[in-house]
């Protein structure tokens, strides 16, 4: 029996299987194919045995590090007395019940939860209920919480057996201050290192509570971003996260610097793993830190200030550490908030930080070297926060925001010289222009690649439909030319660095990636939208590109595009395959193109037209809706839910909005 055709099975309608189109497709004036499904449930399949085998290899590492569990641990809880069943049963009954009551109350606290995801509130009284409930003895195995932020306090039983090999650690210390510090440099080196010769040479290492979850938590990141190359290394990161989580509370405790790097710690872990989605929590963590940073007085300059007769080495380097620790927030705040569509959790309005002192860094950073590491965090800082001024100034969904269009066009403007400015300040980093060999070398964050990544990125953001410029853009060939450039340059770049194994295979580059190809596949599908009208009088706004996009132009971009976000899916447990949906629309815009550079010469329109505004009738040689447009309809369901309870509010959700507004508007709906 032949299944139905694609579109059918999709929208689970009755296909009546016609060849070569069914009746719907063919009433729809859409593209009709038969895909042979056996391949998503083999791909599904596969991805299910990768993680089976993940498991089994976790499971067989616990299982021989129990063995060799402390017997001076096991003798102390042999010898403690059994609670009573019902005693056990009444404590877990009440902390269930205190976990989702306060989890209900945040959640609904403030009467509007269009921002507040399933993990709001409930890290605090996760928190809270782990100290509360502490047992007093020798902990061997904790106690699970119904929470969904799993990772934050250890919900398996915990590897307490001797550290790992000092070589392997060693090498993992390298990994973290040569790539992971660069963009967060939170962590002072020095003491880092210190920290780790003394967890091989004095007993009395585990009675630092911070000792041993920064110890752990640089293990648990390093061995993270490895297994993105090597799969075998996941069970290690995950068993030193539980390892360092066991601490957390303790620090926590302390209210001070220390504390709020353990948040960060903990924000860097969960941008690099793998084991589940967390770009949600990551929001609610980010914020804590934020919060953090203002009940510290991180935020006012004049906390920085080392009185005179104070001016040794180690209070200027306990000063300088701080305000990285504030930057680095500063900074984790506007990449998270952007990617998720959320507001910022610290306006740059309310505070009057200087950045870090470059000339510092061979005090705060002893490495071999030569590279200024803290002009690379100062780079990268300013990047996030002009980024964070294009999301104010021209993405902010409230009315309350919202100015005029001169005003805003003009922001625009301003912002877009910022940027190009801070593009221009790259030649000064002197990085590396060919990959290297060496370890410390191979880090994305030391090429100009990766650099220029960003500001195709940032153009991308500056230039997209937002609502501050609500119907301009879509008049202005500029900015469709700005967006189409944009786009194909990042995905191109996106690749390379692929390639090299310099990209970082995180759901924030995910994201990004998805991004730049979903700003291709729409320019691409405006400017063969516009041609599917001739010019007539003056109405409806339409933008073209310079030129024709060829065939095998689209063909190669959008293959590249997708063999990146395979690349980067499979190191990911994905419940969604974005990279599927990204090829059903770049599918659609590819036919698109074949039915434009194949239509009858007569019926062609010029390509580089003065055009800003007019009202077309239709082109009878180019005649129906898109078949792109049909796909993106078809699609606009997830690409609304792209992230998890973003709501439409992210930039994947906030394109694909507008991208049907715009279809909507110029009547093309009707044939969908």
């Amino acid at each position: 029996m032949n299944p139905a055709c694609d579109r059918c099975h999709r929208r689970k309608s009755r296909c009546d299987k016609a060849v070569p189109s069914c009746g719907p497709c063919r009433k729809a004036g859409v593209a009709c194919k038969y895909v042979n499904h056996t391949r998503d449930r083999q791909k599904a399949l596969e991805r299910l045995q990768r993680r089976i085998q993940q498991l089994e290899g976790e499971n067989r590492l616990l299982t021989e590090r129990l063995g060799n569990h402390r017997p001076t641990e096991s003798d102390s809880v042999s010898h403690r007395p059994p609670e009573p069943i019902e005693t056990v049963q009444e404590r877990d009954a009440l902390s269930n019940e205190l976990t989702e009551e306060i989890s209900f109350l945040s959640s609904r606290a403030g009467g509007e939860n269009q921002f507040l995801g399933s993990t709001s509130g409930v890290l605090l009284a996760s928190l809270v209920d782990a100290t509360v409930h502490a047992p007093s003895g020798p902990r061997v195995e904790s106690r699970p919480i119904a929470s969904p932020l799993n990772g934050i306090t250890p919900s398996t039983a915990v590897d307490v057996s001797p550290v790992p090999d000092e070589r392997v650690a060693r090498a993992l210390h390298d990994a973290y201050f040569e790539h992971d510090h660069v963009p967060y440099p939170f962590l002072h080196r020095a003491t880092a290192l210190a920290i780790l010769d003394k967890t091989y040479q004095d007993v009395s290492f585990a009675q630092d509570a911070f000792s041993c979850y920064s110890f752990n938590m640089i293990l648990a990141i390093a061995t993270a971003s490895v297994y993105k190359f090597d799969r075998e290394s996941l069970p290690d990161a995950e068993t030193y996260h539980l390892r360092a989580a066991e601490r957390l509370n303790e620090v926590l405790q302390r209210g001070d610097t220390q504390a709020l790097q353990a948040m960060l710690l903990l924000c860097q872990y969960r941008m690099v793993n793998s084991v589940q989605d967390t770009s949600t929590s990551m929001w609610h963590l980010v914020g804590v830190a934020a919060r953090m940073c203002l009940e510290l007085g991180l935020h006012r300059e004049q906390v920085y200030q080392v009185p005179k007769h104070r001016g040794d080495s180690s209070v200027v380097v306990a000063h300088e550490i701080r305000r990285r620790c504030f930057w680095s927030v500063i900074a984790m705040d506007r990449i998270v908030s952007i990617t998720l569509g959320r507001p910022l959790a610290i306006r740059l309005q309310d505070t009057d930080v200087a950045l870090p002192n470059p000339s510092l860094d061979s005090l705060l950073n002893d490495t071999a070297s030569d590279l200024c590491i803290t002009a690379l965090f100062i780079h990268i800082v300013r990047y996030r926060v002009i980024c964070g001024d294009i999301m104010s100034a021209l993405h902010t969904g409230s009315t309350r925001t919202q100015t005029d269009a001169e005003s805003a066009l003009r922001a625009r403007d301003n912002l877009a010289n910022t940027l190009a400015q801070w593009h221009a300040d790259t030649a000064n980093l002197s990085l590396e222009d060919e990959p290297s060999s060496q370890p410390q070398h191979q880090s994305s964050f030391r090429t100009p690649e990766w650099y220029a990544m960003l500001y195709y990125n940032a153009l991308l953001m500056l230039y997209r439909p937002s609502p501050a410029l609500s119907g301009i853009s879509m008049r202005d060939p500029t900015v469709l030319q700005s967006i189409f450039v944009a786009a194909k340059q990042a995905i191109t770049i996106y690749a390379q660095l692929h390639r090299w194994k310099r990209i970082n295979y995180t759901w924030i580059t995910l994201h990004a990636v998805f991004m730049a190809g979903l700003s291709y596949v729409y320019a691409v599908g405006r400017h063969f939208r516009s041609h599917k009208r001739k010019q007539g009088s003056t109405s409806t706004p339409v933008a073209f590109l310079e030129s024709d996009p060829a065939i095998i132009d689209i063909v190669n971009d959008c293959r590249t595009c997708s063999n990146v976000l395979v690349a980067i899916s499979e190191r990911w447990n994905l419940a969604k395959n974005c990279y599927d949906v990204f090829n059903r629309l770049s599918d659609a815009v590819l036919t698109d193109a074949v039915e434009y550079h194949t239509k009858p010469s007569s019926s062609q329109t010029p390509t580089r037209l003065p055009i800003e505004t007019a009202d077309m009738t239709w082109d009878n040689g180019f005649n129906g809706p898109l078949a792109v447009d049909s796909v993106l309809r078809d699609c606009l369901d997830d690409l609304q839910h792209f992230q998890p309870s973003a709501y439409g509010d992210d930039p994947v959700g906030q394109l694909s909005h507008d991208w049907m507004g715009e279809i909507e508007g110029m009547g093309f709906n009707l044939f969908l």
